[in-house]
C-alpha cells in the first residue's frame, strides 16, 4: 500500500515538472514580455480554470483552513515574485542555483513541524541534487560568482525559504483542503502580490502574444495541481527533491528544441540529479509522518 503511494506520487511530481517545463518553452515563446507579466496571467488564469471549473459543478472550492490557506498563498506569491527578480538581477545561473536550495529548507522545516524523518541517505541524496544543479545551471561569470553575496543573493535566499515553507504549508493543508482551494489560495494572493509590478513596465502583447500566456497559464495550472497533489502521497523531502528534475527537463528541451549549447558540465550535473532522484525512490518513503499543527 505504502510502495503504491510512493509511486503515485512519484509519477505525478514528474509529470508535474514535464508540464512546468512545456510551460518554461511557452514563455521562452514571448521572450518580450517580462516576467511579472507572466506571473500574473500564470494567477489570473489559474483563478479562471479553477472558478469556471466550480460554476459548472466539476469541483467544489470550499476554505476550511483559512489562515494557512492565506499563508500558502502568501509565501508561494512571493517565492514566484523573488525567483523571478534574482533570475533578472543574477543571471539564471546563480538565481536558480539558489532558488533550488529550497528542498534543503523544506526539509528542515518538515522536521520540525510534520515530524518527517528522513534518514541519511535521502539528505546525502538532496545534498548530491544540489550540487548537480550548481553543476547543471553553473556557466560563465554566473558560476564564478556563487560565492558573492549581496542585496539580491540574500532575497534569492529568503525566496527559497518561502518556497520551502509554502511546500510544508502544502503538506498540512492536505488534512483539511483539497488541491483546488490550496492553489487557488496561491493565484489570489499571488495575483495581489504581482498585480502592482506587473504594470510598472508597458509592453505590447498582441493576440499571438495573448495566446500564448493563455497557454502558460493553463500549463501552470496543471502543472500546480499535479504537484500539489504529489505532496500528498510523498514527504515534504522526497516531493521537493523531485521537482529538482525540471531544470534538467528545461536543459533537455533547450538543447533539442532550441539548440542551446550542451557544455559537459551540465550534462554531469543532469545525471547527478537524475541519480539523486533514483536513489529516494529505491530508498521510498516508508514512514508516515505524523502531522502537527503549523503556527
Amino acid at each position: 500500500m505504502k510502495h503504491n503511494r510512493m509511486t503515485k506520487g512519484v509519477v505525478l511530481m514528474v509529470l508535474s515538472s514535464v508540464v512546468f517545463c512545456v510551460m518554461s518553452v511557452l514563455i521562452k515563446c514571448v521572450p518580450g514580455i517580462d516576467s511579472f507579466k507572466t506571473s500574473l496571467f500564470r494567477f489570473f488564469i489559474g483563478m479562471a480554470v479553477l472558478g469556471t471549473a466550480a460554476l459548472f459543478g466539476f469541483i467544489h472550492l470550499r476554505f476550511l483552513n483559512g489562515r494557512l490557506l492565506f499563508l500558502r498563498g502568501l509565501f508561494g506569491g512571493i517565492a514566484v515574485f523573488l525567483f523571478f527578480l534574482s533570475i533578472a538581477k543574477l543571471g539564471i545561473a546563480k538565481g536558480t542555483v539558489i532558488s533550488y536550495s529550497y528542498p534543503i529548507f523544506a526539509s528542515v522545516l518538515g522536521i520540525v513541524f510534520l515530524h518527517e524523518k528522513p534518514d541519511w541517505r535521502q539528505w546525502l541524496a538532496l545534498a548530491t541534487a544540489l550540487f548537480g544543479i550548481i553543476l547543471l545551471s553553473g556557466s560563465g561569470s554566473g558560476a564564478s560568482s556563487l560565492m558573492t553575496v549581496g542585496v539580491y543573493e540574500v532575497l534569492a535566499l529568503v525566496g527559497a525559504v518561502c518556497s520551502a515553507v509554502a511546500v510544508v504549508i502544502i503538506k498540512r493543508l492536505h488534512d483539511t483542503d483539497s488541491i483546488y482551494a490550496i492553489f487557488y489560495s496561491q493565484c489570489v494572493i499571488g495575483l495581489w502580490l504581482i498585480v502592482i509590478p506587473a504594470n510598472l513596465v508597458p509592453c505590447s502583447i498582441g493576440y499571438l502574444g495573448g495566446a500564448i500566456l493563455l497557454g502558460i497559464g493553463l500549463a501552470a495550472t496543471i502543472a500546480q495541481l499535479l504537484m500539489t497533489e504529489g505532496y500528498r502521497y510523498t514527504s515534504v523531502s522526497v516531493g521537493s527533491l523531485l521537482c529538482m528534475t525540471l531544470p534538467v527537463f528545461n536543459f533537455l528541451v533547450g538543447v533539442l528544441v532550441f539548440h542551446e549549447p550542451m557544455p559537459l558540465r551540465a550534462i554531469v550535473g543532469s545525471i547527478i540529479v537524475i541519480a539523486s532522484c533514483m536513489l529516494v525512490i529505491m530508498i521510498g518513503n516508508h514512514s508516515e509522518p505524523v502531522i502537527s499543527k503549523i503556527g
